[in-house]
């Protein structure tokens, strides 16, 4: 399989960034159907929260190894890790949904399925990275990273919501199955995407030189040096919340709908924040919008420490929502503008593989003492521990700015320079 070339875009709604963008907001839509899906189905046969960790850290795992992956997909055309992952992953889903049909699960079944969807992913997401600058004109980068953003956290949204009540009268094996249909759809679209040439000696170098080179190229600057540290730190605080919040819920009758609920009222709010961005383009400034809303979601997740009844916890999870929209896409924007094209793989997936890190080895940690430890007390660190990580990164931007930096990195024989004020 090869990688159609497309002309480098000279308008945002082109077939190709339209075809992307209604692809993920599907895709993310079955995605969400199956995360309450499997939640559900371990906690059914198992009855514990350390069960739900296990599960949810198994999935998680294989990001540890998107390093290595990520330099492979920038030697290779992008079409075959994007339709060959949602392939894969679809057959998982489905298979998974089949068999809980037939009867009981074993529980060792679901794990193994969740560490392979894990597995699929982390060769999916590499090829992912930086990929929405490549279909869309520079000058609309702010304005595209709302749409995407707000769309696929729409679809999440109706997802989620949708999800609670399906898994409820439907069942979890036929929510699990509708997920894998998704993933299948999805590659179907991905085949009519024309994707840009990418300019790169990946191809022509040895594969742990190409390893190497993005190596190098995140040391040649403090603020992607600062940024997976403080991605690790965050998503460490974070990860008790998925997998505590199904026990809160129950313990406060709210049950899967509650879950559900939470989780669509929370990408309410994201999606509103990110259409907002959206609709206010290269009026937003990403780096103040990337500390604004890390401090809205460490406070927001600190006020989750003192609610007592499920309307509460909905009401903030609106506004971590809102925080959550502002500061992925600074982020994101600051991504694309500093990193050249041909490293979006090695660079985001190293960049993802130790932000993610935190999640795993946080929920393995927790897992045998999550059924002993006051969830009150967890949400008030992880809400501190977000604040004070909002204030490393607002330093981290004010040094940055201050020096200027020039990303430079040794290609063959040359030198390669990146200025940071765009994509080149």
């Amino acid at each position: 399989m090869t990688s159609s070339s497309a002309a480098a875009p000279v308008k945002l709604w082109n077939k190709n960034f339209v075809l992307w963008w209604l692809g993920s907001a599907q895709s993310a839509f079955g995605t969400a159907l199956a995360g309450i899906a499997t939640s559900f189905l371990v906690l059914h046969q198992t009855g514990s929260a350390s069960a739900m960790g296990l599960n949810l850290a198994l999935a998680m795992l294989p990001a540890l190894l998107q390093p290595f992956l990520g330099a492979w997909v920038d030697r290779i055309p992008l079409k075959i890790p994007l339709v060959a992952g949602n392939v894969l992953r679809g057959l998982l889903q489905l298979g998974v949904g089949f068999w809980a049909l037939r009867g009981h699960l074993p529980t060792e079944i679901i794990y193994a399925a969740s560490f392979l969807t894990g597995l699929v992913g982390a060769f999916y997401a590499p090829a992912t990275q930086g990929l929405v600058a490549r279909l869309v004109p520079a000058g609309e980068l702010e304005r595209v990273t709302g749409l995407m953003q707000g769309a696929t956290q729409t679809m999440t949204m109706l997802g989620l919501v949708a999800g609670g009540f399906l898994v409820a009268t439907l069942g979890r094996a036929q929510t699990l199955m509708l997920d894998g249909l998704s993933f299948l759809l999805f590659a179907g679209v991905l085949l009519l995407v024309q994707l840009p040439a990418r300019a790169s000696h990946a191809a022509d170098e040895r594969y742990w030189d190409t390893f190497k080179a993005g190596v190098r190229y995140v040391r040649g600057s403090t603020l992607l040096m600062g940024l997976p540290l403080l991605s690790l730190l965050v998503n460490a605080s974070f990860a008790p919340i998925d997998m505590l919040l199904p026990k809160r819920m129950l313990s406060l009758g709210a049950g899967e709908r509650g879950y559900g609920l939470f989780f669509g009222l929370l990408l309410a709010g994201a999606a509103g924040g990110s259409f907002l961005v959206a609709g206010l383009g290269q009026r937003v400034n990403a780096r103040a919008a990337s500390v604004a809303g890390m401090t809205v979601m460490g406070l927001a997740v600190l006020a989750l420490a003192f609610t007592q009844t499920a309307v509460q916890m909905y009401v903030l999870a609106v506004c971590m929502g809102l925080g959550n929209a502002f500061c992925n896409m600074g982020i994101g924007v600051i991504f694309q503008k500093r990193v050249a094209p041909e490293y979006f793989g090695r660079v985001g997936s190293l960049l993802g593989m130790v932000g993610m890190a935190g999640m795993p080895l946080t929920l393995l940690a927790l897992t045998p003492f999550a059924d002993r430890l006051s969830i009150n007390s967890i949400f008030a660190v992880c809400g501190i521990v977000t604040v004070l990580g909002a204030l490393a990164w607002a330093g981290i931007l004010r040094r940055d700015a201050k020096t200027g930096e020039v990303i430079r990195i040794p290609i063959e024989s040359g030198r390669f320079r990146f200025n940071p004020s765009g994509c080149e």
